[in-house]
């Protein structure tokens, strides 16, 4: 059997067109940057193989539709870089992807009366952006499936090799390379490669997009829609291992049930938006008070639980000063009316076997500050 470029470069074209019109009908429009990115890399990779098939059909054009083939796979190959990094977190090798994503489109198009310079040039930006995607695809530190990824970087390494090859061939190598088409060895596996990759890339593009949406789903289980902070289901499973470590290491741990102060008022006099950005507040100003190791949940309504690691009573009694001051402040700041909150404290006791019986008696307590006065940390009962 006789493998020709040409029909294999159409068969490449004719995937891509397919591939870009069904990642919107699979993924939908409503996505990730990281998604849509990895959408966009695949309509501008597109429209370059289109560029590319069809610049030999017209030579005025080719020039033109050349230099238009080499901007879209270089433009695509960075946008893909840049959906990883949006899937897997920070990752190296985003400004010379980029760099290489202007001067190598700019070098082919300047250089492209002389064919060596050309031809050397574009395959090695190529093979060079490939390397940096590899790059990003193995850095360690993401929290991502490794199948995926070791898919699409071993293929895509295998075409940066084949491309690399082929840029020597044609800059140095000339007689043996005389064009894109020419039925030479390392054209037909690059052929093969490129369509091999870019069903590769497709899968693990998807898988990655998977990933993303079940932990999404797994995030949206445990956090309260309103305010971001756990739910009481998480907060309550989380206690557990807190509990653990704290009668493991002999390590104090202080429990804070905190209560808005007037809240139905807040909701009767200024409306339901005006509670929600109360209770937003709320959580904000208590997110940012945490340290590492704390833990802190919507328990319900206008109910929140902190969860204070090696912590001792006077220790809680103070972070709850330190909370009141600053949410005092932002209130006045930036709803425009007053926010306080009537908190109970209790500690870790040894007969306490879960988060249960802290909150018990924190509640007791929250229940002692609202019959004092409101505003204030009532201490239960060691």
């Amino acid at each position: 059997m006789t493998l020709d470029v040409q029909s294999l470069l159409v068969v490449m074209m004719i995937n891509m067109v397919a591939l870009s019109l069904a990642f919107p009908a699979i993924m939908g429009w409503q996505v990730s940057p990281a998604a849509r990115w990895a959408q966009g890399a695949m309509l501008v990779q597109t429209l370059g193989w289109i560029c590319l098939v069809f610049s030999r059909q017209s030579p005025a054009l080719d020039p033109l539709l050349s230099a238009a083939s080499m901007v879209g796979l270089c433009v695509g190959m960075a946008m893909l870089w840049q959906s990883m990094q949006g899937w897997l977190g920070p990752r190296p090798g985003g400004r010379l992807v980029w760099v290489l994503a202007v001067l190598t489109p700019l070098g082919y198009a300047l250089g492209f009366g002389h064919y060596p310079f050309r031809v050397g040039w574009a395959n090695t930006g190529l093979a060079l952006q490939m390397a940096v995607v590899c790059m990003a695809l193995l850095w360690p530190g993401a929290q991502a499936g490794r199948g995926w990824r070791l898919i699409m970087a071993t293929s895509l390494a295998a075409l940066a090799v084949a491309t690399f090859w082929r840029g020597m061939l044609g800059a140095f190598y000339t007689p043996l390379y005389p064009s894109l088409r020419a039925p030479h060895p390392v054209n037909i596996v690059a052929a093969l490669l490129s369509n091999l990759t870019v069903v590769l890339n497709a899968v693990g593009l998807l898988v990655a997009w998977r990933e993303e949406a079940e932990r999404a789903l797994h995030t949206l289980a445990r956090t309260d829609s309103l305010t971001g902070l756990l739910n009481r289901r998480a907060l309550h499973d989380e206690a557990g291992t807190l509990i653990a470590q704290a009668r493991r290491h002999g390590d104090p741990l202080s429990l804070l049930v905190i209560d808005v102060d007037h809240f139905k008022a807040i909701n009767d006099t200024r409306g339901h938006a005006a509670g929600d950005r109360a209770l937003c507040l709320m959580a904000g100003t208590l997110q940012a008070a945490l340290r590492r190791g704390d833990l802190a949940g919507r328990w319900g309504g206008e109910e929140f639980c902190v969860l204070l690691a090696r912590t001792a009573p006077a220790d809680a009694a103070a972070f709850d000063a330190r909370l009141r001051t600053t949410l005092a402040a932002r209130a006045r700041a930036e709803l425009g009316f007053d926010l306080g909150f009537s908190t109970g404290l209790a500690e870790l006791q040894a007969a306490d076997a879960d988060l249960q019986p802290l909150v018990q008696r924190a509640d007791a307590a929250l229940y002692a500050a609202k019959a004092a006065g409101r505003g204030q940390l009532a201490t239960a009962p060691g």
